[in-house]
């Protein structure tokens, strides 16, 4: 395992947290650590990195090892030439975990970092612990349980041509989209910092797939096959499961929550305050409490 020297990481994780990396496949991944004992590992999404666990990461300092991850193409993982497909992400996510040999996890997840992670639970299930859930890509959504301004941007960036202008070339869903899915306004070096991975076209090329593959109307057949088979996981396996509900909330629709709850197995469900979609900067505090006051023991 090729693994470069631990260095100081962002100052909003904590004193003593530090930025890693390791050589996987042909690339590399990034991710942040503190603390020690069984391992917690964080997952986003589109178009995030592991910095927007940095609150949530240090109200959970102390109760264990944390790990905040960037997924290949997104922070300061590498950028290699591939197509950034959900197959792709599994597979340098995999290689993550094995480079680490992480066991006894507890998996921390939202957004894509959800699929992805159950994904992961299922296929070790020796090896994980406990999940918890928030504002997760977890089963085929409704497009009129959607704000409709997304619905249309969405159709925008799955036209062939019109897409990669507005996403790769005016870098418009960094810059437009994704600054006013907050309750409140990002401070503009929060933003920037978010900004930072994407400084030309090619550096986007990760951004555009999450959305295009997005599970919207039972399509595309991938994404729902991925979900399905996860689901089978999570009404069958004993992992105690925790998911936390925001107001307003995005992906987390009314059918999907009532969907979760008869479906997944050993199960609980917890408010998590107000926030739209990424909710680990507008609620941290309490994602890290529920997270804390939850955990098995």
């Amino acid at each position: 395992m090729s693994q470069t020297a631990p260095r100081s990481a962002h100052p909003g994780f904590g004193p003593d947290a530090t930025s890693n990396e390791v050589a996987v496949l042909d690339s590399t991944i990034h991710w942040v650590e503190q603390g020690e004992g069984d391992p917690f590992v964080f997952l986003h999404g589109n178009p995030t990195s592991s910095f927007l666990w940095r609150k949530v990461f240090a109200n959970l300092n102390g109760e264990g090892r944390l790990l905040a991850v960037d997924l290949i193409g997104f922070g300061d993982s590498g950028k290699p030439a591939i197509d950034y497909d959900l197959a792709d992400h599994e597979r340098y996510l995999d290689a993550w975990f094995d480079a680490l040999d992480l066991r006894d996890v507890t998996l921390v997840l939202q957004d894509y970092g959800a699929a992805f992670g159950v994904s992961w639970a299922r296929r070790n299930p020796d090896r994980v612990k406990a999940v918890a859930l928030l504002e997760p890509v977890l089963w085929p959504i409704d497009s009129a349980d959607l704000p409709e301004a997304f619905v249309q941007t969405r159709a925008l960036v799955k036209r062939p041509g019109e897409g990669e202008e507005f996403v790769l070339e005016q870098n418009a869903f960094l810059t437009q989209l994704f600054p006013n899915v907050f309750l409140q306004p990002l401070p503009d070096d929060v933003l920037a910092e978010y900004l930072r991975p994407f400084p030309t076209p090619e550096s986007r090329k990760p951004v555009i797939v999450f959305p295009r593959r997005l599970p919207v109307d039972n399509e595309p057949a991938d994404t729902i096959a991925l979900l399905e088979a996860n689901a089978e996981w999570l009404a069958s396996s004993e992992v105690p499961k925790l998911l936390l509900t925001f107001e307003p909330g995005f992906l987390l629709t009314p059918p999907i929550l009532a969907w979760a709850r008869e479906t997944i197995k050993n199960l609980t469900v917890q408010e998590g305050g107000a926030g739209v979609h990424f909710v680990q900067e507008e609620e941290p505090e309490k994602v890290a409490d529920a997270v804390k006051g939850w955990l098995p023991r």
